[in-house]
C-alpha cells in the first residue's frame, strides 16, 4: 500500500470543492468516499492528515475530525452556472472586487473581532451578564453583510449577533450599551447579547432558541411579496429577508418546512447557513446525517452553495452571487463552512473531545484576517490604518455603553403594558372602541347563540 500527500477533488452532490489531505491509494478510496458522501461534509475523516497550500503537514494535530475545505472562485462558478444559472456577464461582475470593497471587507473584520475580544474582557470584568455568544474566528460572514445587504432588507439572526447587526448599519455603541444592559441599548438593556434589536435597519432581533427565528424570516419574506402585490409606497426595490442559522439547528424539522415555503411562493429568501462544526457542543456529524445543508433544498428547487468562510474574498463574490440570485428570482442556501474559534459561550469548558486542539490549530492556521493579510489582495491597502479605525470605533462603542444610564424602574411596566396613550394598566384604560360595544363583543364570543 503506497500513501501520497496531494490535493484532491471531491465532487458532492454535483458540485465539487477541494480538500487537501492525504490520500491512501487502494482499491478501498471508492468505499471510503462513498461513505463519506453520506455524510456531507465527513470527507474530513479521523483518519486525514490534512493540510492547506501555506502550511505543512506536521502542523496539524492527528486527532482533528474537522479541516478546513477549499473552494476557489473558478469553481464556484462551475456550480453557480449550473444550479443559480447565473450568466457569464454577472460571473464576471461578481468576481471582480475593488479596492473599497476589499478595504471595507478588512476593517469590518477588525472591528467584529475587536469588538468580540472586548466583550469577552467585559463579560470576565461583570459589565455584562447572562448568555453571550462570540463571533471569532467567522468574520468573513458580517465582511459579506456589510457589503451586499441592504439597509431595506429584513435580517433575522440567530443568538451569536452582535457582529450581523453592526455589519447591518446598527450602531457599534448600541449593540455594546445592549449587552451592557444600559438603557442606551438598542432594546434599552432588556434584550441582552441574544436579542439585540433595531428597527431603523430593519434587524429583526437575535433569536435564542436554535431554529426559532426560520419562520419568522420567510414570514417577512412573504410580507415583501405581499407589499409589492398590495402596491405599497417605498416597497417597488428589491427588498430581500435573510436568515442566520447554524449547521446543526439546519437539522430542525422547521427547515424543512421553511424551504418548502419559500419555494411554493418563491420568496425572496437567502438561507446563510454558518457551519462551525458545532451543535452547540456537539460535534455536528454525530447527530447529523448529511452535513451539506446547502444541497436540503434540491428536493424544493432551491439552490444552494458551499463557500470556505476562512478566505473572504471567495465569500463576497460567492455571497453577491447568491443574494442576487434572491433579489431577482428566489430563494437561495449559502453555506459558509468555518470555524469559531472560542467555546459556545465564556462559561463553556471546553471539555469536548478535541476541542481545545481544534481551537488552537484554527487560530494559527484559519483565521480570515491573517489569511486575507497573507494574500495578493492586501497589497496596496494600508492595513494598519483600517486596524486603527476600527480599534477607534471599538473604542467609541465602550465610552457609549459605559456613559450610559441604567434603565428607569417604569421601564419594567411600560413594557409589559405597552400603550400608545403612556397608560400603562389596562385594567384601567377604556377600550378604544367603548366599553357597551366590548361587553357586546365578549357576549356574542362566549355565547353565539344570544
Amino acid at each position: 500500500m503506497m500513501t501520497t500527500t496531494r490535493a484532491t477533488s471531491f465532487a458532492l452532490g454535483g458540485r465539487r470543492h477541494h480538500v487537501l489531505n492525504t490520500t491512501n491509494k487502494t482499491r478501498n478510496n471508492k468505499n471510503n468516499y462513498n461513505k463519506n458522501k453520506r455524510g456531507g461534509l465527513r470527507c474530513f475523516a479521523k483518519a486525514a492528515a490534512a493540510k492547506t497550500t501555506t502550511q505543512k503537514k506536521e502542523d496539524v494535530p492527528k486527532n482533528l475530525e474537522r479541516l478546513r475545505i477549499s473552494t476557489p472562485w473558478e469553481d464556484a462558478q462551475t456550480v453557480l452556472k449550473s444550479e443559480f444559472k447565473t450568466s457569464e456577464e454577472d460571473l464576471k461582475t461578481f468576481g471582480e472586487l475593488t479596492k473599497e470593497e476589499l478595504e471595507n471587507a478588512y476593517e469590518m473584520m477588525q472591528l467584529c473581532r475587536d469588538f468580540e475580544n472586548e466583550c469577552n474582557q467585559s463579560y470576565m470584568g461583570g459589565k455584562i451578564r447572562g448568555f453571550m455568544h462570540l463571533d471569532n474566528g467567522q468574520e468573513s460572514i458580517p465582511a459579506l453583510l456589510a457589503n451586499s445587504i441592504r439597509k431595506s432588507d429584513l435580517k433575522h439572526s440567530y443568538y451569536r449577533d452582535h457582529c450581523h447587526a453592526i455589519a447591518c448599519g446598527v450602531d457599534a455603541g448600541k449593540v455594546m450599551a445592549e449587552l451592557y444592559g444600559k438603557d442606551g441599548g438598542t432594546c434599552r438593556g432588556t434584550g441582552g447579547s441574544m436579542h439585540i434589536y433595531d428597527v431603523e435597519n430593519n434587524f429583526q432581533g437575535g433569536w435564542a432558541l436554535v431554529s426559532e427565528q426560520l419562520p419568522y424570516a420567510v414570514g417577512a419574506a412573504r410580507s415583501i411579496v405581499l407589499d409589492k402585490f398590495l402596491g405599497k409606497e417605498g416597497m417597488e426595490d428589491e427588498r430581500i429577508a435573510i436568515v442566520f442559522v447554524g449547521e446543526g439547528g439546519a437539522q430542525n424539522g422547521r427547515m424543512a418546512e421553511c424551504l418548502n415555503a419559500a419555494a411554493k411562493e418563491n420568496l425572496p429568501i437567502l438561507f446563510l447557513v454558518i457551519d462551525n462544526g458545532r451543535a452547540i457542543n456537539t460535534f455536528t456529524k454525530d447527530v447529523a446525517q448529511n452535513q451539506s445543508v446547502f444541497e436540503q433544498g434540491k428536493h424544493y428547487g432551491v439552490p444552494g452553495v458551499l463557500v470556505d468562510g476562512q478566505d473572504v474574498t471567495d465569500v463576497l463574490k460567492v455571497g453577491k452571487a447568491a443574494i442576487n440570485h434572491v433579489r431577482t428570482k428566489g430563494p437561495a442556501i449559502l453555506q459558509v463552512h468555518t470555524f469559531r474559534f472560542n467555546g459556545h459561550s465564556p462559561a463553556d469548558p471546553e471539555h469536548e473531545r478535541n476541542r481545545k486542539d481544534e481551537k488552537r490549530w484554527a487560530r494559527k492556521e484559519c483565521d480570515p484576517i491573517t489569511i486575507f493579510e497573507q494574500s495578493a489582495h492586501a497589497q496596496g491597502l494600508d492595513l494598519q490604518a483600517l486596524t486603527k479605525k476600527a480599534k477607534d470605533e471599538v473604542k467609541r462603542a465602550l465610552d457609549f455603553a459605559d456613559a450610559s444610564p441604567p434603565p428607569p424602574p417604569s421601564l419594567a411596566a411600560e413594557l409589559e403594558y405597552p400603550d400608545p396613550n403612556g397608560q400603562v394598566d389596562y385594567s384601567q384604560r377604556e377600550p378604544e372602541m367603548g366599553l357597551a360595544k366590548a361587553q357586546e363583543t365578549t357576549k356574542k364570543i362566549v355565547d353565539p347563540n344570544t
